[in-house]
């Protein structure tokens, strides 16, 4: 198992997808913001980060909000995926 990276999203400018989607590893763990007025998810964000991983050769796995600021994104690499 190779090691698991995880971050923090608050704009597409905190992602490089050619680091933290690297082939090397096989899950990635983000945190993307909610904006705090309403809780509600930033759509286009979130899209953009989801889009970003499928072409990096990730897929979103599961997803949860914590501490109603974020939802927590698990991804993993087709490859590995059964």
């Amino acid at each position: 198992m190779t090691e698991q990276v995880s971050g923090v999203v608050e704009s597409l400018e905190d992602l490089d997808p050619r680091v933290v989607f690297a082939s090397h590893r096989h899950q990635v763990i983000l945190a993307v913001r909610i904006t705090p007025v309403f809780n509600t998810l930033d759509l286009g964000l979130a899209a953009a980060v989801i889009d970003t991983a499928n072409q990096a050769g990730f897929a979103l796995v599961r997803e949860q909000t914590f501490r109603d600021e974020w939802l927590l994104c698990v991804f993993e690499a087709y490859d590995d995926l059964d």
